[in-house]
This record gives C-alpha cells, structure tokens and sequence, in this order.
C-alpha cells in the first residue's frame, strides 16, 4: 500500500514539475508554460502568423520550416508527434493540398502561448472555426493545440 501511494506521488510530483497536462473538455488550450517575456510574446506572434501567411499561401516547405523537428500537434485530439507527422498526415492533406485559408479572427495569450483564432475555409467551399494555441521557443513551434469553437 505504502508503495502505491509513494508511485502515486512519484506521479504527480512529476507531472507538476514537467507541467504536463490534457486539454479541458470545455475546449479551451490546456494549462500553459509561465507567461512569456515581451521579447518571447513578439517572436511567438511572428512566427504563428507566418505560419498563417505560409499556409494561406499553400508553401509546404514554409509552413514546415515554422515548426522544430520534434514538434506535437494536437487537433481536436488527434495527436501529430513529429514534423513529419504534422506536415505528412495533417496539414499537407487537410489543409494544403485542400486549398485551406484560415482568416484570423482574434488573437490572445493564455500563459505562455499565443492563441489565434481562425474562421477557415478550403477551396471546395467547406469551412469551420477553431483556435491554434501555439507554444514558441527558440523561434520554432514545439506544440500547438487545436480546438473547435
């Protein structure tokens, strides 16, 4: 017994250190690093918006120079643990290659990340909104969550 709850601590303690965390049923971002600093809340916005600039402009090699090699994506879920993954199972097919547009309709920090919010369409007519919570280190995107509004 006194073995279960040292793992259990064990656990938690390393998830509180790690800050690991799942996204809210309610949909909004999940809980996110400290806020950043002026210089890192500018640099987050560049790089989210020309992530959008590159994706509206169908740039495959742009939109995946925005994120580092060990990037995660969370849509709605469906988990992305890669570059590779992002790009090869996600945006090149749903997004790209659909003649996706996302039109940023507000922008907000939560923590440590810059969340936009997109009203999205492709080109065959089909459209959605949602928001990207984008956490940016070192110029790169190392994680995004997305959700349906």
């Amino acid at each position: 017994m006194r073995f279960g709850r040292r793992i259990a601590l064990a656990a938690a303690a390393l998830t509180a250190v790690t800050g690991c965390s799942s996204a809210p049923e309610d949909g909004a971002p999940p809980a996110a690093a400290p806020a950043a600093a002026p210089a890192g809340r500018a640099e987050a916005e560049r790089v989210a918006r020309r992530f959008t600039d590159a994706a509206n402009a169908g740039d495959e090699r742009a939109v995946a120079a925005t994120f580092a090699a060990d990037a995660r994506f969370d849509s709605v879920g469906r988990i992305y643990p890669s570059r590779a993954e992002i790009m090869d199972r996600f945006l090149v097919p749903e997004v790209l290659r659909a003649g996706g547009r996302y039109e940023i309709t507000g922008s907000r920090w939560d923590g440590g990340r810059y969340v936009l919010d997109y009203r999205f369409s492709t080109r065959g007519g089909a459209g959605e909104t949602f928001f990207y919570a984008f956490l940016v280190r070192d110029g790169l995107i190392r994680d995004v969550v997305g959700r349906y509004r």
